[in-house]
Formats: C-alpha cells, structure tokens, sequence
C-alpha cells in the first residue's frame, strides 16, 4: 500500500508544479508526512544533502524544474551562500523562491516566552500540520 501511495504522489509530482519545505528535527513528539526519508551516509552537509535529494528525484523521474519555491530552517546546510542546499536547488532550478520558515521562526522566538503564548504556538502548529 505504501508503494502505491509513493509511485502515485511521484506520477503527480512529475507533472506539477510544487514547493518543499525543507526541516532537520530532533523532537520526538513531532510527526510529519514524508515523500522519502534516507540515511545519510557520510555527511549532513548541503551538498550530501542535496545529491541524495537528487537522486531520489532522478530515479523517481520527477523534474527538478517542478520546483518552484523551497521554504527551510535556518541552518547552514540548508541555507549556506555556497554550500547549502538552497544554492544548489538555485544553481539548478533558476528562479526558485527560498524564503526562512515563518513558523520556525515564531516556535523560536515564543520558546523562550510565557507558557500561555507557548501553547497557543503549539496550537497554531497542530492546525498546520
């Protein structure tokens, strides 16, 4: 069944336009829906990151040029100038938008604040998800 659904979301994705949102995290009660995940064999730098991601697309047949924007956190194997993933996708996919993650942005910055504002984040991010 699982087959299924991945072979149908990549015939979708082979002929639509779409965006990705681009996340590393190590909290355990955060669950999300993959297209693919792998194991990262000798880095997490952005360009083990990125050829991994490629390959994945190659052998799925699904166009990088179907990507038009990429939204992601703040780290540098994400968004390093040179060495990020996001160039990489720029050095390949000419005018794609990147743009910093408007909710990692705000769970940092309510983290840190009342429990109040904590919950309602968190509230905001189970609608989301």
């Amino acid at each position: 069944m699982s087959y299924e659904i991945e072979s149908f979301l990549c015939i979708f994705l082979q002929t639509t336009y779409f965006s990705l949102q681009l996340d590393e995290s190590t909290l355990p009660e955060i669950h999300e829906e993959l297209l693919f995940a792998r194991t990262l064999t000798t880095d997490t730098k952005g360009e083990s990151i990125f050829s991994v991601f490629k390959d994945y697309f190659m052998a799925k047949a699904i166009p990088l040029s179907n990507i038009t924007s990429v939204a992601s956190d703040g780290a540098p194997a994400m968004v390093g100038r040179y060495r990020g993933i996001v160039s990489h996708l720029k050095q390949n996919i000419p005018g794609v938008l990147a743009i910093h993650c408007v909710i990692h942005r705000q769970h940092l910055v309510v983290k840190n604040l009342s429990a109040r504002l904590h919950e309602s984040l968190q509230f905001v991010i189970n609608v989301v998800n």
